[in-house]
This record gives structure tokens, sequence and C-alpha cells, in this order.
């Protein structure tokens, strides 16, 4: 059987994580959720043509899964039936969930960054700024969400366990727009400590009018997992949305290697600026 999707293996793995959280093996599921083992398995493998959404929220919610899971995985299983299960897009804040989920099991990050530092590299006081931009955000909100950058930074680029390989990209104005200011040099001291990691490469593409990059902030996640097709991420006005066809992907791959020819690496852009 060929490789799951990409909304087959998301579906497949969300049922599981529950499954186990809950403690029970497939046997016992299969028992307390009533049905047989072999349909059980063939959905936690993804190898179901078409993922019945409300068999899949109804064991869900017998895990014991939060509502906001059972509604994705349910609208996941339509987009597998009338869709495109290639791809999938939210425009709610559980966006960000699915992706810290999938950062950690990667093998390697190629990320494209315009207007800010990639997450992964921010310091405290520069993701404090550019939450400060947003006058709406509650100051406990604004802690939560810091604290929550500072737990995806541990998980995916200080996690000794992890064999990650991230290539960055960032625009030069992304840097040159903070300069001056007092947090500026802290940022740039991260960024110079990250890219001296051994799994670490940081680039600089010089301001120019055209590159081909143009088109917005990307991250390509590769996966070692066959059962796991490589993704990619991007984010646009109306919400995040994740690409798992080959073709789009390989397309992907190439814009970022013909953007990288273009780039520099960070220590010598640093140095001709002095």
């Amino acid at each position: 059987m060929p490789s799951p999707s990409f909304l087959h293996s998301q579906v497949a793995k969300t049922l599981v994580k529950y499954r186990e959280l809950k403690g029970l093996n497939q046997t016992d599921a299969a028992a307390f959720l009533g049905t047989s083992v072999e349909i059980l398995r063939s959905y936690e493998r993804g190898e179901r043509g078409y993922m019945e959404p409300a068999m899949v929220a109804e064991w869900l919610r017998d895990y014991g899964a939060p509502q906001y899971v059972i509604d994705e995985a349910k609208a996941q299983c339509r987009e597998i039936r009338f869709g495109d299960p290639s791809r999938w897009q939210n425009q709610g804040p559980e966006w960000l969930s699915r992706l810290t989920q999938l950062e950690p099991q990667a093998s390697a990050l190629d990320i494209y960054e315009g207007a800010y530092i990639t997450g992964l590299l921010q310091t405290r006081a520069y993701a404090s700024a550019i939450m400060d931009t947003n006058r709406t955000m509650p100051p406990d909100q604004k802690e939560r969400a810091l604290d929550f950058r500072a737990y995806r930074r541990r998980t995916v680029l200080e996690n000794p366990d992890s064999s990650l390989r991230l290539r960055v990209i960032q625009a030069e104005q992304s840097l040159i727009c903070m300069d001056g200011m007092p947090l500026f040099e802290d940022q740039l001291a991260r960024m110079s400590e990250d890219s001296e990691r051994d799994n670490v490469e940081i680039y600089v593409l010089p301001t120019q009018l055209f590159h081909p990059s143009m088109g917005g902030v990307y991250m390509i996640m590769s996966f070692d997992d066959p059962a796991t097709p490589d993704v990619v991420y991007h984010e646009g006005p109306l919400g995040a949305q994740y690409e798992a066809s080959k073709d789009q992907v390989a397309r992907c791959r190439g814009v970022f290697s013909d953007t990288l020819a273009l780039a520099v690496p960070l220590d010598e852009w640093k140095a001709e600026r002095c």
C-alpha cells in the first residue's frame, strides 16, 4: 500500500496519542470503543481510504480528547474525503499546536523568514517587543506566549537528544530594522551563538528588489519516518497552511536552494558590517 497522505498520518497519530493517554492497548481499546481490532488498526495506520468523521470524533471523545482536537480531526477526515488529503489549512489558534507537534519529529527544518527573526532564534526581549505591537494582547496572554516560545525552543533547538538539522535564511531587513534598538545586540549575539551549533546554519539574504522567496514565509519539515511525508508549512493572511504533495514540497525545496545561493552566512554578514 502507498504511504499514507499527510492528513491520514495526522489523524492516525492523533488516535494513537489519545488511546495511549487513556492507557489502552489496541485490543482493549477496540473493546472499549465497540469496534474490531482490525478496524482500529487500519485507522491508526492511516490505511483507510476514507476515515469516517463521526467515528473518529466519537473515539476521540471516548478517549477524553479536548474538543478542539476532536473538531480538527473531524475536519481533517472531511478533507480526506472531499478535498485534498495532501494539504491542510487551519485558521484558528490550534495551528500552532499542530506545528509544535510536527517540529520535534522532524529530522531537518529549512526556514525562510522575511520580516521577523524566526521564532526558534528569538530572544525573550525581541519576542516581547514584537508582541507589544499588538495593543489588544492582555499581559497574562503575552507571558504565556513568551513562555510557550521558550518551550518551543527548548524542545526543538536545545534538545540534547535531537539530531535535527536547522538551516535558516533571514532577510536582511529583519535584522537592520532593529539596528540601534537596545535589544539588537543581544538578539544578534543569540543568533551568533546558535550558528556555532554543529547542527545549525544561519544565513542572511541581502536586501534586493527580487528573490525566489518573495512569496512569503515558509518552513520545510523533513522526516526520517517513511510514514510521515515531508511537509511545507507557510503562513498567509488566511491562516497557516500545510502542503505535503511531493511536487509542491520539491518545488519549495528548489525555491529554498535558489534563495540560499543568494544569501551569505551570518558571520560573513556581520564582518561586512564592521
